[in-house]
């Protein structure tokens, strides 16, 4: 499974300076004063999870995207899928109200070629998502077209934690190679 990081970024910083001067003189003393104004615009930045950790699962980063893969996608006895559970720590910054988003095209895990399975097996395989950020906690399928939405009122920084996992059992899977795609976006408020 690849995880894909869409990044929404604002962070050009805009700074204006206004100067005032006044001079005053008394005796051999002067003095003048400067006023100074900036502006810190909206700006999130979501980097590439920094810290990983599983069951049946493993993930390795590739740049800004990454990827997950299954120890022991099924059994081997069975053709059962397995259970597994994989949590990944996105660094985060994001300096005003903002909005983090995951979704996946609702296929979960798929198989990526082949004829129709059999019947009594299966091609395609759900999970359920869940993310924690900035005190909020939402969770979803990966079934759901529906994006896992956390909009927070305030500025936050830290690491996103969002979590992968998939409950053994049920059907046996066909033969071959799964793959699905989640994307994970953060966008400041304006």
């Amino acid at each position: 499974m690849k995880t894909a990081l869409v990044l929404m970024l604002g962070a050009a910083l805009g700074a204006a300076a206004s100067a005032q001067a006044q001079t005053a003189s008394t005796g051999d003393r002067a003095s003048n004063w400067l006023d100074l104004f900036g502006r810190a615009p909206s700006a999130c930045v979501l980097s590439p999870p920094s810290a990983a950790s599983g069951t049946n699962a493993s993930f390795t980063a590739q740049g800004a995207q990454g990827v997950v893969r299954f120890t022991q996608f099924i059994d081997p006895q069975t053709a059962q899928p397995r259970d597994a559970v994989i949590s990944l720590g996105f660094p985060v910054v994001c300096n005003s109200a903002h909005r983090l988003v995951v979704r996946t095209d609702g296929a979960g895990l798929a198989r990526t070629a082949g004829p129709a399975p059999a019947p009594g097996f299966r091609d395609s395989l759900g999970f359920q998502l869940s993310a924690d950020w900035a005190g909020l906690t939402a969770t979803g399928p990966s079934s759901s077209t529906t994006p896992i939405s956390l909009q927070t009122a305030n500025g936050a920084a830290g690491l996103m934690n969002l979590t992968l996992n998939i409950t053994g059992g049920g059907a046996p899977m066909v033969a071959g190679d799964y793959a699905g795609t989640l994307v994970v976006e953060i966008e400041a408020s304006n």
